[in-house]
């Protein structure tokens, strides 16, 4: 089952590990935050943005956005800070890291969150690493680069475009959608709005709950909304192309993520505890979904399509658990240790394979290794199995 052709070796290390039962995957990495994250696409950094919605120990009512510095050798499960934190105007919804093209004034490109106040603010990474303190006001050493003002609710989808890296969407709770130009990133500016995007009536009508650029052509992008439609918009016409719901189902749509390879597929999710389905769609036929994902008990809050090796998926959701899906085979092939709470935010790493990030409402951001994938009931020697059986005697991925 597992020993499919073009798969990426990790994948042949789950397969190995999954004897009885699902592969289990230790965590490699961890800190106390209730956050949202984002790799850095060039460097081996972290960020992460006090999430919307949870309250720590302490009930504060501070937000921040921190970058926390990544060394996989070092076998110490903490994450040290990379520099001083960021107070923040509000709690995040999103959290996304983007490069800066030519823009050499921004060698670690730019982070964008999307706010509760209905702001998406950028900042300059570059000046938060390595920085003892932050400048608030308009000095050259306030990482803060500007923020960006159109919508009037929580930004709920937020995504840089995967080709031309000036281009920054946004999607919110008022309905509407925003496409930006960050070519001058001190003074955005805003793309013509596009048709039918916003207002009564239409079919965005609702928030706006989770969008995504597409893989593989550089103009289409995807939204879903509370409503449980999922529109795909083409950005030389200015219009949607198709929009689509389930016939059968009619559930809010949570998230949503396209097929690395297949221009045509999609998936989306749901955080309806009544149907917390994962639905496979591939636009050719948009009739009916072309598969269903059924595997967790509560609602999917977000999803993940592994970069690097297609036919993997990660979900998670309200029954506190995170899963890796064969989507293949419409199988789930691992997963991580259950947490106590909601787990709400799954990343891929995008530049070590294997690796995944994973945020839960239990006020814990942990990294784990799919590599080190293990059977449930093994002895935990943080060990696992490479392609070749040959053992692996440390957590850190591999180059």
């Amino acid at each position: 089952r597992f020993n499919r052709v073009g798969a990426s070796a990790y994948v042949h290390i789950v397969g190995i590990a999954r004897i009885n039962d699902l592969a289990i995957m230790g965590v490699i990495k961890t800190m106390e935050r209730s956050a949202t994250v984002a790799f850095s696409p060039t460097a081996p950094y972290l960020a992460a943005g006090t999430m919307a919605g949870a309250i720590d120990l302490s009930f504060s009512a501070t937000a921040s956005l921190e970058i926390f510095k990544l060394d996989y050798a070092d076998p110490s499960q903490s994450i040290p800070l990379a520099g001083a934190a960021v107070q923040t105007s509000d709690r995040f919804h999103r959290l996304v890291w983007g490069t800066a093209g030519a823009e050499t004034d921004l060698p670690l490109g730019i982070l964008a969150g999307g706010l509760v106040d209905g702001t998406v603010n950028l900042w300059n990474p570059s000046k938060i690493v390595g920085a003892k303190t932050h400048d608030e006001g308009d000095g050259p050493a306030n990482p803060l680069l500007c923020k960006l003002q159109k919508h009037t609710g929580a930004v709920k989808g937020l995504q840089f475009n995967p080709f031309s890296s000036n281009l920054l969407a946004s999607g919110a709770a008022d309905g509407e959608l925003a496409i930006w130009d960050l070519a001058n990133p001190s003074a955005p500016s805003l793309y013509p709005a596009l048709k039918g995007a916003s207002g009564p009536g239409n079919a965005t009508a609702g928030e706006v709950t989770s969008l995504a650029w597409n893989r593989k052509v550089q103009h289409i992008l995807a939204s879903t909304s509370a409503t449980g439609t999922t529109i795909v918009w083409d950005l030389k016409r200015q219009r949607p192309v198709i929009s689509f719901t389930d016939p059968n189902l009619k559930t809010r749509c949570s998230c949503l993520a396209w097929n690395p390879e297949v221009a045509t597929q999609l998936i989306v999710a749901s955080d309806d505890d009544r149907c917390p389905t994962l639905q496979v769609w591939d636009l050719r036929n948009a009739v009916s979904p072309q598969r269903t994902l059924t595997c967790h008990t509560k609602g999917v809050l977000s999803v993940a399509w592994c970069p690097s090796d297609t036919s993997l998926l990660l979900s998670c959701g309200k029954d506190n658990r995170t899963l890796c899906w064969d989507t293949n085979a419409g199988e789930v092939v691992a997963e991580i240790p259950a947490s106590s709470n909601w787990n709400f935010d799954v990343q891929w790493s995008p530049r070590t394979p294997g690796i995944l990030g994973a945020a839960s409402f239990d006020g814990k951001v942990s990294l784990y290794n799919l590599q080190n994938a293990s059977a449930p009931g093994a002895e935990d020697t943080g060990m696992g199995v490479n392609a070749d059986f040959s053992a692996v005697t440390s957590t850190a991925p591999k180059k």
